[in-house]
């Protein structure tokens, strides 16, 4: 059990400086009226997110302090290995609040979640977490025993399955029309590229042909001049021609001297290429045409290539990468349809099994808000709120979430006749105070809360019904540490530590003060809670002592 060790309070009103230290078990707090016994819980208040404001500063001072210490209260060895949370909240005259959560700067609403979680406040114009419609339904769960709770959770798990399969049918983006649409167009684009059949080396082959045969009458003429030159014309005119009177002559020197034998040779050698070349000139020749439906063919197979190109280009490379990309993509979209379909079979077959489970799971809140509000009115009739009725609404939701299809409302009906309100919206503080009182003896099992604190819980009440409320409390504590500010000598007596809250007087201030009572102290106090401190008073507040140290 995490419970309240500190209650560290500074420049508070009429608090200059003021420790509070609860022990286990029921803590009482009690004083004259005016004392400040109130300010203990607005300093709780404020650690639980309540909004403040500067006037509630010292006069005097710039700021005041609140800080509060948790410890768990199971059985260590060692002290120091106990867990602390320490909650710090600083109001200033000037500048913004400052929050801190062992010792990190936090966030008012961070630390109100996390204050909230081990301290519930009873008060008037208090928020208290038994009025938040979550808590309450957390509670009616827990109540419900290990067969609401198994399917409570296999109504989070198929709300949670639900959500991400609707998750990914989202993800797949579009309409089943707009798939299909776009599935066509891109199979009309890649049987617009297929039936081009276009490759980067036909592409470079047709360049070079349409080029000769757009050139073929200017490649005629020249190289037939060319050839002209080598081998035909006069005997002093064609190349070939004089180059074999050179060999010639060339022959004979060299026959005269051999040191001309080499240069003999690369005569014959160029005579060889250049009459290789004269054969490939005349071979090229022969191979030249001037036909006009080739070159029409041609240039029309180019204009393939451009208008594949312009659309799907730049290059043929590109083309080729495009459509291999769309063969992917498309491939991806049919396949997409197909998710589609069996994404939507799987999420309506989840929608069947989670309208079931919550189904069951209404019943079963149904069944065990029965219980319980039976088992809340038997303790409100305890507790002096005789013609006062509880009851717990299980309706159905706006819509379902991840706890079901359920809105669960604790309602009450603070009088006979009158109809059943939202809690939230009823009464007094002191008479929802009893109402939680009885709440909490019924639930101390289930609720998850440690601390627990009352004010005012014992007004208008008296005889008989004070000394339940005392009992109703010490039962309580030994579940959870409660703290409860009193006016009633009975509750005062049932308390395991009694505080002691009064105003004292130096150099001209006021500043109210806090002192645990001995036993000693505590008879005075409860005699004069009995309205005297003389003998009679005296001796009725040592008999309530020992009859609660009996209990």
């Amino acid at each position: 059990m995490v419970m309240l060790r500190v209650l560290e309070v500074r420049n508070l009103a009429l608090i200059d400086n003021l420790t509070f230290y609860p022990g286990a078990g029921l803590n009482v707090i009690t004083g004259e009226t005016g004392a400040g016994k109130s300010l203990l819980l607005n300093a709780v208040s404020l650690l639980l997110g309540e909004r403040a404001s500067s006037d509630i500063i010292r006069t005097g001072e710039e700021s005041a302090l609140i800080q509060a210490v948790f410890t768990c209260a199971e059985d260590n060895d060692s002290p120091e290995e106990e867990a602390e949370l320490i909650f710090s909240r600083e109001v200033r005259r000037s500048g913004p609040n400052v929050c801190r959560l062992n010792g990190r700067v936090e966030p008012l609403s961070q630390m109100a979640v996390r204050s909230r979680q081990l301290v519930d406040l009873h008060g008037q114009n208090t928020q208290q977490s038994l009025l938040q419609s979550a808590t309450q339904r957390t509670l009616l769960d827990a109540y419900g025993g290990e067969k609401l709770a198994q399917c409570r959770a296999q109504v989070s798990s198929l709300y949670r399955e639900l959500q991400q399969l609707q998750k990914n049918l989202a993800a797949l983006g579009g309409d089943d029309a707009a798939v299909l649409r776009q599935a066509d167009f891109l199979r009309y684009q890649l049987a617009e590229i297929e039936e081009a059949n276009v490759s980067a080396a036909e592409e470079e082959a047709l360049e070079v042909r349409w080029r000769r045969l757009n050139n073929a009458q200017q490649l005629i003429e020249r190289t037939a001049g060319v050839y002209a030159a080598l081998c035909e014309g006069s005997f002093d005119s064609a190349i070939m021609d004089q180059l074999g009177l050179v060999e010639k002559e060339l022959a004979a020197a060299a026959a005269l001297d051999g040191t001309l034998q080499n240069i003999l040779q690369q005569i014959s050698s160029a005579a060889e290429q250049l009459m290789d070349a004269a054969r490939e000139l005349r071979y090229y020749q022969e191979e030249l045409n001037l036909d006009e439906t080739e070159l029409q063919e041609v240039s029309e197979r180019l204009e393939t290539y451009r208008r594949i190109k312009q659309k799907y280009g730049p290059t043929i490379s590109d083309v080729e990468k495009l459509a291999a990309d769309m063969q992917q993509e498309l491939a991806a979209l049919t396949g997409r349809s197909a998710q589609r379909e069996e994404l939507a079979e799987k999420i309506a077959a989840t929608e069947a099994a989670l309208a079931q489970a919550a189904a069951e799971l209404t019943v079963l809140r149904q069944q065990t808000a029965e219980k319980l509000s039976s088992r809340i009115n038997g303790a409100l009739q305890e507790l002096a709120l005789q013609g006062a009725k509880f009851n717990i609404l299980v309706a159905p939701a706006e819509q379902c979430s991840i706890h079901g299809c359920d809105k669960i409302e604790f309602q009450l009906s603070a009088n006979t006749g009158e109809p059943f309100h939202s809690l939230a919206k009823t009464a007094s503080g002191g008479e929802i105070s009893r109402v939680m009182l009885a709440v909490k003896s019924v639930l101390a099992a289930e609720d998850a809360v440690d601390t627990l604190i009352f004010d005012e819980i014992d007004a208008g009440i008296g005889g008989l019904t004070v000394r339940a409320v005392a009992e109703k409390l010490k039962s309580l504590a030994a579940h959870r540490q409660v703290i409860c500010v009193t006016h009633q000598p009975l509750i005062a007596a049932a308390a395991d530590h009694h505080f002691y809250i009064y105003k004292e007087s130096t150099n001209s201030r006021t500043a109210t003060r806090l002192k645990k009572l001995s036993p000693g102290e505590r008879e005075q106090e409860l005699a004069r809670m009995l309205g005297g401190e003389d003998g009679v008073a005296l001796q009725h507040a040592q008999e309530l002592l020992a009859e609660y140290q009996k209990l």
